[in-house]
């Protein structure tokens, strides 16, 4: 698969999301967007963190924007990060982001697979369903403790995916293990390729299977919507990375992460 088109389906998805939320009367979440040229800088305002404060796309021919695109985030106060992939890359556009206070501060995994190739072999021992549409709470509830977040951005989560449930392209679902709901994961499907887009597991019920069988869900999902290959992002060498590659996913490339010193 061409690797800009990967990338080009990393920002659409992202996308997708964000533009729903920021369809929400008043933009509570502060939802923000510029375009220049192929670079697109993502800034939600109430929702810290380099998720959806992220700089994509960038590229040497884009140089001449850079400037203007990091004061849309010097006025709205919004700390990010600059992801580059290595089609990308070149010394003259690293060169331009070090002149600018900016130093590669680590790696993110982009993966590939064929949906054909990523076929279940062994019996499931979770059982996993769609999540219903009043079921949000128990979503971010999972999310929040798998990820050791603070309890009041609950209902902040909560509200930025119950708002895509009817959106086309995206379904959720939720793991359990004994009756007792441990897992959640995302789906978004766009035409022939879709994403794996959040999955997350109580602390307690890692290394159970838990994340393998949600992923193997959305295979089987994904196959009966015509898909073709499903890609995902996770942090280099972190356990979601090692649970794409057991699952078959390749690792595509990884991208250069810059931050302001």
């Amino acid at each position: 698969m061409n690797l800009n088109k990967l990338e080009q389906a990393e920002i659409q998805t992202l996308a997708s999301r964000l533009n729903v939320i920021q369809s929400i009367e008043g933009n509570p979440m502060g939802v923000h967007e510029l375009v220049k040229g192929t670079t697109r800088a993502f800034a939600v305002k109430h929702i810290p963190g380099p998720a959806f404060n992220t700089v994509r796309g960038l590229n040497e021919q884009d140089l001449s924007h850079i400037e203007e695109i990091f004061r849309f985030y010097e006025n709205l106060s919004i700390n990010f990060r600059v992801e580059i992939t290595p089609p990308n890359s070149s010394e003259v556009l690293f060169r331009k982001l070090a002149e600018l206070g900016f130093y590669q501060s680590g790696f993110h995994a982009s993966f590939i697979g064929e949906v054909e190739d990523l076929k279940a072999s062994i019996p499931p021992s979770v059982e996993i369903r769609s999540l219903k549409k009043d079921e949000f709470d128990l979503f971010a509830s999972i999310y929040v403790a798998a990820f050791g977040l603070p309890a009041f951005i609950q209902d902040g989560i909560k509200q930025n995916n119950e708002v895509l449930f009817e959106v086309p392209g995206w379904e959720f679902f939720v793991a359990y293990k004994q009756e007792v709901p441990v897992g959640i994961a995302v789906l978004y499907v766009q035409g022939e390729l879709a994403t794996l887009a959040a999955a997350a597991t109580l602390p307690a019920y890692r290394n159970m299977g838990v994340q393998s069988e949600l992923l193997q869900k959305r295979v089987e999902i994904a196959m009966k919507k015509g898909v073709r290959h499903l890609t995902s992002e996770a942090a280099y060498g972190s356990g979601s990375h090692r649970n794409m590659e057991r699952a078959g996913l390749k690792l595509a490339y990884t991208k250069a992460i810059w931050t302001k010193f």
